[in-house]
């Protein structure tokens, strides 16, 4: 009889999830900096992307990377982000060779700015 595939753990899970997360968060990054004009979305950086077992969602994770553009509120951001996901997932058509792309999802990274925690570094 036919071989039943089993569901595997995290370690033998292979590369291809990590690699496609690394991808999105690359390309993601190029939009922003290429050929986004949104000036809601500047000083904008992807941090981090998580991709769904099935790949058919992507939750990325933003920062803030210009202290100019703190006075915007993390909602604000990931509605301009929310309004802005078929853009992003059109460029991702074009710019990568997958068959689904996933629905992306948009939240702000809590964590502290890039250069916040730069210049906590140089202290």
């Amino acid at each position: 009889m036919g071989k039943h595939r089993t569901s595997r753990d995290a370690r033998s899970a292979g590369v291809r999830h990590p690699r496609l997360a690394e991808l999105f968060r690359e390309e993601l990054n190029s939009i922003l900096d290429f050929e986004m004009n949104d000036p809601r979305l500047e000083g904008t950086r992807v941090r981090f992307v998580e991709l769904s077992r099935d790949g058919s969602r992507a939750r990325v994770w933003l920062s803030l990377t210009h202290p100019a553009s703190a006075d915007t509120s993390a909602t604000e951001l990931e509605s301009a982000f929310e309004r802005a996901s078929g853009f992003f997932r059109g460029c991702l058509c074009d710019a990568l060779p997958l068959k689904r792309m996933p629905e992306l999802s948009f939240r702000v990274d809590p964590t502290l700015p890039a250069e916040l925690v730069h210049e906590m570094v140089r202290d």
